[in-house]
């Protein structure tokens, strides 16, 4: 699996609901909590932004417990609705991975390449790494999306 590396200038902030997720619950709490955002908040956001999945709050990397969050692209100072929270995708360097094909199976083998295989594994920050879906592309029930981890 490619990776491309990039440097991302500037810190990107996302709002949307947020939930704390643990490894060992992950394949089961993650489709409940995407099936869930796509019930409830997807057809209040305007169709032209991208859809972000943010994974933050580390407690140490990947194997440990993490915050997830689905939103939008903001403006740093927008307010943040009652019920959703501001994640901060800080700026610095990135891999970055494409998953195609049947949405749980291209994602979860794009991860576990990140997790097991990619040579610059070691080198993950475990600050703030996301998925990002083209709101388009949602429709078709396959994915296309970009998996970007941040490097230290």
């Amino acid at each position: 699996m490619h990776a491309e590396y990039l440097k991302q200038d500037e810190d990107v902030v996302i709002i949307g609901p947020a939930v704390r997720m643990s490894p060992e619950q992950a394949a089961r709490d993650i489709p409940l909590f995407w099936q869930r955002f796509m019930q409830e908040h997807l057809p209040t956001l305007d169709p032209a932004h991208d859809i972000y999945a943010v994974y933050c709050d580390y407690e140490r990397d990947h194997t440990g417990p993490y915050t997830m969050l689905l939103g939008t692209r903001a403006d740093a100072k927008a307010p943040v609705p009652e019920g959703l929270r501001r994640a901060v995708i800080p700026r610095g360097d990135y891999a970055r991975f494409i998953a195609r094909g049947d949405p749980a199976q291209a994602l979860w083998q794009t991860w576990s390449h990140v997790w097991n295989a990619w040579e610059r594994r070691g080198e993950r920050r475990f600050a703030a790494d996301f998925e990002r879906y083209e709101r388009a592309a949602m429709a078709r029930g396959t994915v296309e999306a970009e998996v970007v981890v941040g490097l230290s």
